[in-house]
Formats: C-alpha cells, structure tokens, sequence
C-alpha cells in the first residue's frame, strides 16, 4: 500500500471554474445586474485566504448605463468531503469599485455587495478532485489535509482505509 501523495491546485485552475460559476449574470435585491468575469487568484500563506480580483459590469433599470470597475474578494477554503470538492469558506467582498460612480453611490453600492455577496458566495465550489485523482495504482486515496500556499492549494491524500 503506497503512503500519502499530495496534489496542487493552481489560482488558474480556481480563477477557471470561478469564471464559469460566476459567468451568469448575478442579480442583486432584483434592482442590479452584475457581470463578473476575468478572474485573477492570489494566495496568502499567512492567513490562509485567497484573493480574487474580477471584472465588474453593473447594470439597472435605474439609469441608463452600465458602470464598469472591479471586485475584490477573500476566502478561506474549505474540503466538502461528501462532493470532494473545495469550496469557498468565509467569503469577504474586499473592494467594488465602480468607475465613473460618485463617492456616495459607490459607498452604497459596495455596502450592499458586501452584505450580498458574502452570503451568496459562501459555499461557492472552487475546485472539484477527480475520482481518477483519488486512484493510483490500485490504492484508493482520500483527502486529508489542505494547506495555502504562495502559489495555490496543496492537497495531502492519504490511502482510503
């Protein structure tokens, strides 16, 4: 029976799936439309969070443009061992910033993301392990421990019992 193996997981690979998650356009209070997309993912060791930063694209039915600028947010990880999957844990809208909204309007708009947001992307999966990942030679492993590092996730697998 071989001993742990361990796997990475890239900010790429998170920044993929979160575009594909987020590439609906996400309604807020049934008033705003936000489109997200262009994610880009860094890592904090220290704090065990990760950063993404994200295009933003707001719409309404209450003024006639669309106002674009940039969404930032952090998040633990957490492992969902019933779905093998890492989902995001503890999400914190960082910064939306509008281009071209007055200080006033982005102070309410960025309220309203921070309080919305949070609760709908609390859960969001981030990155989904392979059955053919947990295989190897003939030894069925499973997800052990989790660490952040600079440069993304390292997952620890150890052999199934």
């Amino acid at each position: 029976m071989g001993g742990e193996r361990t796997m990475n997981v890239t900010g790429d690979q998170i920044a993929q799936k979160l575009n594909e998650k987020l590439a609906r356009p996400i309604s807020l209070l049934k008033v705003f439309n936000v489109n997200l997309s262009n994610s880009v993912v860094t890592f904090d060791k220290t704090t065990g969070r990760m950063t993404t930063t994200m295009d933003t694209k707001l719409s309404s039915e209450l003024f006639d443009q669309s106002l674009a600028g940039k969404l930032g947010i952090s998040g633990k990880f957490r492992f969902d061992a019933a779905t093998n999957t890492v989902v995001l844990n503890e999400p914190k809208i960082e910064n939306f910033n509008l281009d071209g909204a007055s200080g006033k309007y982005n102070d309410l708009l960025n309220a309203m993301a921070k309080t919305v947001g949070s609760e709908m992307l609390d859960g969001l999966t981030l990155y989904t392990v392979k059955p053919e990942d947990l295989k190897f030679g003939g030894t069925t492993y499973v997800p052990k421990n989790m660490l952040v590092m600079d440069n993304g996730l390292q997952l620890t697998l150890t052999p199934a019992k």
